[in-house]
């Protein structure tokens, strides 16, 4: 097992509550590239920098989000597009290093994450699956997405495939997703 591929699914992100999946959401068929996502951008509520580095060859980027007092995550992005509607899928990346032993990495899980990609003219809008709701929809409908529960949470476990069939059924839903967080592009 790689140490460095290993990272808890309730420290990958800043977004408190994120619905984690086993598996990407993305395929090759659905996968965009956008040289304009490329940057730095600001995150307009905490201040927090988001620097994205293109890779066009692996159709991903390097994503580096600088947070409070230069505390970094390092996560490879995936944009993909379903429907017209555009996806972020988050990973952490393979060189991530966590201060911690041995045997506490052995028993963490990489996990990934989407957020869902809007524009406001020059800004970013990205908002997460809102924890709650998919909750909900999980309890009513349990066979809607592959999913297991650990303590109080629960994780996707579901194929690419059967999550973005889920997303489409995203936009129906109301508060299916969070309200968007606003990244600022930050002039050189």
């Amino acid at each position: 097992m790689k140490l460095m591929r290993l990272l808890t699914i309730a420290a990958l992100l800043g977004f408190a509550g994120c619905v984690a999946s086993l598996h990407e959401f993305y395929t090759e068929q659905t996968l965009v590239f956008d040289p304009a996502l490329a940057g730095v951008w600001r995150q307009q509520d905490n201040d927090y920098r988001w620097q994205f580095v293109p890779n066009k060859e692996k159709q991903a980027y390097t994503l580096t989000i600088t947070e409070k007092e230069d505390t970094q995550s390092k996560l490879i992005v995936h944009l993909f597009e379903i429907d017209g509607r555009r996806f972020l899928n988050l990973h952490p990346a393979r060189d991530t290093h966590l201060e911690t032993g041995d045997w506490t990495k052995a028993h963490l899980i990489a996990a990934h994450h989407v957020l869902k990609v809007d524009r406001d003219g020059p800004n970013l809008l990205l908002a997460a699956m809102n924890p709650e709701t998919i909750e909900r929809i999980l309890k009513e409908k349990p066979n809607i997405v592959k999913h297991e529960r650990l303590d109080d949470r629960f994780v996707l476990t579901d194929s690419p495939k059967g999550l973005q069939a889920f997303l489409k059924a995203g936009p129906d839903i109301d508060n299916f997703f969070t309200e968007p967080g606003i990244l600022e592009p930050i002039t050189p």
